[in-house]
């Protein structure tokens, strides 16, 4: 059972909730992502497996030689908006807007059509599926950003668990993260902050399931939770838990994961759909 592995190509300052929406500061901040992503990049080759990456227009503008490395490496580029803004806060013409810029800057950086497309937070839920019709009629062949699951920052947890096409009328994919259900409840084993939390034997039990569901996991990370070194003391009492809990056991659990279990990219996925 093929599964897909994902990254959020984003640096730790856009991640962070209290300073992704600070834009004013950014400049400000130490840019760590170059050298977290080339972390990415050898987990997965020393793994041999390919990834899709969601990429900020924004670190594509600032560093597209990293941008065309990580498709140059065999990897698959797709887009996660140009500031991380979130999608139910921005009206449809702005998110059309986004979307157009972004995927012109990233689609020059790496030198590559982009097909697919992952809201900032997983913010495309119940209340935006506009948002939908307009990547199906920019032209995407998949999206990645609902989480059917319920926080206090995100989810759509009425949503299918599985892959499946919106909209009758057109090809989109949608690609919902990784969750298992149980006693009427679907608990997140998608990645982030539940693979640097949950027990590695938890995890691995949970996507068998999918699998033997016949469902593939779609699981996701960022660069910048593979930073040991990098501190923000401003953080709050959720964030400190939250953006760097558990930071020293995933490195080690997705190298337990890349061997117990098969990967692609999402297109890779999509086209075993057709």
């Amino acid at each position: 059972m093929l599964n897909a592995l994902t990254i959020d190509l984003e640096d730790w300052y856009q991640g962070l909730t209290s300073t992704s929406r600070q834009r004013e500061r950014w400049s400000n901040f130490e840019s760590r992502v170059v050298a977290n992503t080339e972390k990415v990049l050898n987990l997965l080759a020393q793994a041999e497996v390919k990834a899709t990456f969601f990429v900020l227009g924004y670190v594509a503008d600032q560093f597209p030689e990293l941008i065309r490395r990580v498709a140059d490496s065999g990897h698959e580029i797709a887009l996660h908006s140009y500031y991380h803004q979130q999608v139910q806060r921005l009206t449809p013409d702005q998110f059309r807007q986004d979307v157009a810029s972004s995927r012109a800057t990233v689609q020059k950086a790496c030198g590559r059509p982009i097909k697919g497309y992952r809201a900032p937070m997983f913010s495309i839920n119940g209340s935006c599926l506009w948002a939908l019709e307009i990547l199906c009629e920019m032209g995407f062949e998949y999206d990645s950003s609902v989480f059917p699951v319920q926080n206090m920052y995100y989810g759509y947890p009425s949503a299918p668990r599985y892959p499946y096409r919106p909209f009758d009328s057109s090809s989109l994919v949608e690609f919902p993260l990784a969750t298992v259900q149980c006693l009427g409840i679907n608990w997140p084993v998608g990645g982030g902050f539940y693979f640097r939390t949950f027990p590695y034997p938890l995890l691995q039990a949970g996507i068998r399931r999918l699998n033997h569901q016949k469902i593939p996991a779609v699981l996701y990370f960022h660069p910048w939770e593979l930073d040991l070194e990098q501190r923000y003391w401003q953080v709050t009492p959720r964030e400190r838990i939250t953006h760097y809990h558990g930071r020293a056991s995933l490195a080690g659990k997705l190298q337990r994961l890349l061997k117990d279990f098969e990967f692609t990219t999402l297109s890779g996925l999509a086209n075993n759909l057709a």
